[in-house]
């Protein structure tokens, strides 16, 4: 029993831990995923709509890892929800704040159409989640006081603050954690022109 005692909740933290990871590993490749389409999608439109419709793909896949809170998602609030043969899914309401596409068709990468999609992961396991998104740097300037504080001694380092300064973003006045998870892709042009797309 003793033994029990002592190791179950470190065993049962570790658990949680790995839950999380694949969790984020999953989303990682949909989102390497959502970045190809995206600039897949890039090289097939011309200037006026590529940036539209490249986002509406990368949307349209990402709603699948969005894992939002709130919405009524039988009525289809979120514009990107709807998969064709399953209807609405739920838990999309916010794929679109959580997501940023950005593309680059000249400069460094003239030869190529590159798309780099950033996403919020929102981490909903117990425990793991807040602490992995302690750890996800966003440039939080009371985190960083507090962590100078700690390497002055001026405050005990105490793990209860974690979910204070964690990365938060607010929906539906809940505070969720997350992690901002990045991936790049380039789809080389298959023609030579110094514009492209062009055309209407």
């Amino acid at each position: 029993m003793l033994e029990f005692v002592l190791c179950f909740p470190i065993l049962f933290v570790f658990f949680l831990f790995i839950v999380q990871f694949a969790q984020i590993l999953l989303t990682w490749q949909v989102l390497h995923y959502a970045a190809f389409m995206g600039a897949r999608t890039a090289l097939t439109c011309n200037t006026s709509e590529r940036d539209a419709r490249a986002k509406d793909a990368v949307l349209r896949i990402l709603a699948v890892v969005s894992n939002s809170v709130g919405g009524d998602s039988e009525k289809g609030d979120a514009k990107y929800s709807k998969i064709d043969g399953w209807g609405y899914l739920p838990g999309t309401k916010y794929v679109d704040k959580q997501t940023e596409v950005s593309f680059d068709v000249t400069g460094n990468h003239s030869e190529v159409v590159m798309c780099t999609v950033k996403f919020k992961m929102f981490l909903y396991v117990p425990v793991a989640g807040k602490i992995i998104s302690y750890f996800a740097d966003d440039g939080n300037a009371d985190k960083d006081k507090w962590e100078q504080d700690i390497e002055d001694q001026g405050v005990a380092l105490n793990p209860a603050l974690l979910a204070k300064y964690s990365n938060t973003m607010t929906l539906d006045s809940l505070k969720i954690p997350y992690v901002e998870i990045e991936s790049k892709s380039a789809v080389s042009i298959p023609y030579d022109t110094q514009i492209y797309p062009t055309g209407n």
